[in-house]
């Protein structure tokens, strides 16, 4: 089941960078600005009418926006749906936007975002009680409300144990002694720092002397800084770095001057250096299709949907890497997920407790 849930996310990955280029941009509203709000139109009849409001980043990002827009190109297809987008400039444009899809009045369902867009829906939610809205990576406590929380930690682990076997293997062109990796966060965000305390304690699991060092940017938006924090990262000794920024752009850039190993983050990001060798995947392709599928059915019910590792939420993505990991590398890799996925143990949430968690927990032989 894990398998095909990780083929099922390849598949929707590749649908999003398809879709991206034949969509037609057509304006929901005339009396909207043009381009606040995209219309996506099926051949047949809608079965669900379906509002998104994206981040800051918009499509293209090779993250969160194009996965959700990969689950509700496949609803489309598969389903019938209509669905109209907005992609808001700055943070202050997330509650007008959601605000604007709950007073048409039209749509089935509402999604937002990131924790601005939960931020706007727990405002706007108040005020349309009948409206049912679905928030992703962020929660909402409230009754028309369905929140799409994700493990960070769970998400980076797999790469972090990978991560931390290849900076101590020699027979990998670019690494090095020191037995250092990094990561570097968009956002000081409760979720991105719960992504790198996961790699971070990936990384020591069979090895507690593997050192993470973490940098964060502030914007995902600032690919120069992100370049220069990752060079900087790279002059410490780090020679595998953990993309925890978006679309990686500023990491890339480092990677291609400097020769350090890089790993992507969401949709599959290996083909945008020569030195990443893997994706932390996440199939919000395939929950989004199912969010709208359960609007379809009558069966969406709001509260907190919590995917794990054990259910097949996360998959490291190794198709498309210029890097071949190693057999060996991937059977300890699947030795750790077994082990995970055999134990109550739960990964911590903080860099602050990763020390305590790996003293515990680590498998040096």
């Amino acid at each position: 089941m894990k398998r095909l849930l990780a083929m099922l996310l390849t598949v929707a990955m590749t649908l999003s960078l398809a879709a991206c280029g034949d969509r037609k941009n057509l304006e929901a509203d005339p009396t909207q600005n043009p381009g606040s709000v995209q219309s996506e139109v099926p051949e047949t009849p809608a079965s669900a009418k379906i509002g998104v409001v994206f981040t800051t980043g918009g499509l293209g990002d090779n993250n969160f926006n194009d996965m959700v827009y990969a689950g509700l190109k496949q609803a489309q297809e598969e389903l019938g749906i209509t669905f109209n987008y907005a992609e808001p400039a700055s943070g202050d444009e997330y509650t007008s936007m959601t605000y604007d899809f709950a007073q048409d009045g039209s749509y089935d369902l509402i999604i937002a975002l990131s924790g601005e867009g939960a931020t706007a829906v727990e405002q706007v939610a108040e005020d349309y009680p009948n409206q049912k809205f679905t928030v992703v990576d962020n929660s909402v406590d409230a009754e028309n409300v369905c929140s799409i929380v994700k493990t960070g930690a769970e998400q980076t682990f797999l790469v972090g144990v990978m991560a931390g076997l290849i900076t101590s293997d020699s027979s990998y062109e670019y690494a090095n002694e020191q037995k250092k990796v990094g990561a570097i966060l968009g956002m000081d965000s409760a979720t991105v720092v719960s992504m790198a305390a996961g790699f971070a304690c990936g990384a020591a699991f069979y090895d507690p002397e593997v050192e993470t060092l973490t940098s964060t940017v502030g914007d995902f938006s600032d690919v120069n800084t992100a370049k220069e924090m990752a060079a900087s990262l790279y002059d410490q000794g780090v020679d595998v770095i953990m993309n925890l920024d978006g679309g990686g752009t500023g990491i890339w850039a480092a990677a291609d001057e400097k020769h350090f190993y890089g790993i992507g983050c969401g949709t599959n990001q290996n083909a945008m250096s020569p030195y990443i060798f893997a994706t932390a995947g996440f199939v919000l392709t395939s929950l989004v299709y199912e969010q709208c599928k359960q609007i379809i059915d009558g069966t969406w019910t709001p509260g907190v949907q919590r995917p794990t590792i054990r259910d097949g939420a996360f998959e490291y993505l190794l198709d498309g890497a210029s890097v071949e990991v190693s057999d060996e590398v991937i059977a300890k890799v699947e030795a750790a997920r077994e082990w995970y996925e055999n134990t109550d143990v739960a990964l911590v949430t903080t860099m602050e407790e990763v020390a305590g968690w790996v003293a515990q927990y680590n498998q040096a032989s």
